[in-house]
């Protein structure tokens, strides 16, 4: 009697594990996608009882819904009748917010010039070109805000859009002061370079290719490019130009 008891469970020990392991089969539908060079990062539940998966895809994130019956895969945003995409907020936390408190960092050990209050408690660390003309605009728009002690701009140096931008940025970070150097360039009232020997011009433009080379390895292509801290203490990014939304977000936290 005592063995087959032992016999019977053996056997259900066995069924739990089959049934174990087929509910933690891959739906073949997200095996299909991974094989197309997407990569699964986490799920996320939906209030619309679809599975969300954060995935990202050539670097950039994607959200993907699979059907209660884990045949089907929807790609793409889910929105519900307010137009509020119901992906967004899982995708920054599980990929956008990661990544960007990595950039954070390595932002802060950056070669970067002060333009503003060491203070201040809003930090922008921003990518300026010297002859950006939206770098400038930006510069303008922030100017209340650094004059008042609010937000300090943090600006790498690069040098990436016109023949003469790499000596300039040069001239910027080599100068006795980068701060007064790029203060008189914003100013349009500069003659940074001019007293420079060339042993300083050359560290100079050392440190403005760390600063492309930096640029580039973040995948980033625009000036302005900025980096903030929202109020949530979340770690923003915006490419290229702000739009009124991002100015407001980013200089009154």
């Amino acid at each position: 009697m005592k063995k087959i008891i032992l016999a019977v469970s053996i056997v259900l020990i066995g069924l739990g594990s089959y049934f174990a392991i087929a509910e933690q089969q891959e739906p073949e539908v997200i095996s299909y996608i991974k094989q197309q060079g997407v990569t699964i990062v986490d799920t996320f539940d939906t209030p619309a009882g679809l599975k969300g998966y954060a995935a990202m895809v050539q670097g950039q994130p994607m959200s993907i819904y699979l059907t209660e019956d884990k045949q089907y895969a929807v790609i793409g945003n889910l929105i519900n009748a307010e137009g509020d995409d119901l992906g967004q907020e899982a995708l920054y936390e599980l990929i956008s917010a990661p990544q960007n408190e990595k950039v954070w960092q390595q932002l802060e050990s950056a070669k970067w010039v002060l333009d503003g209050d060491k203070n201040a408690k809003q930090i922008i660390y921003t990518f300026t070109d010297p002859f950006c003309p939206y770098c400038q605009r930006l510069r303008e728009m922030a100017e209340p805000y650094i004059a008042k002690g609010e937000v300090q701009f943090r600006h790498i140096i690069v040098g990436i859009l016109q023949e003469d931008s790499l000596q300039k940025a040069a001239s910027i970070l080599a100068a006795d002061s980068p701060e007064e150097a790029l203060q008189q360039h914003i100013q349009q009232s500069d003659s940074a370079g001019s007293s420079l020997n060339e042993e300083a011009l050359t560290k100079g433009t050392v440190l403005v290719d760390e600063n492309n080379l930096l640029m580039e390895q973040l995948g980033l292509m625009a000036t302005p490019t900025s980096v903030y801290k929202d109020a949530k203490g979340h770690v923003r990014l915006v490419e290229g130009m702000p739009m009124r939304e991002d100015i407001n977000r980013m200089f009154e936290p």
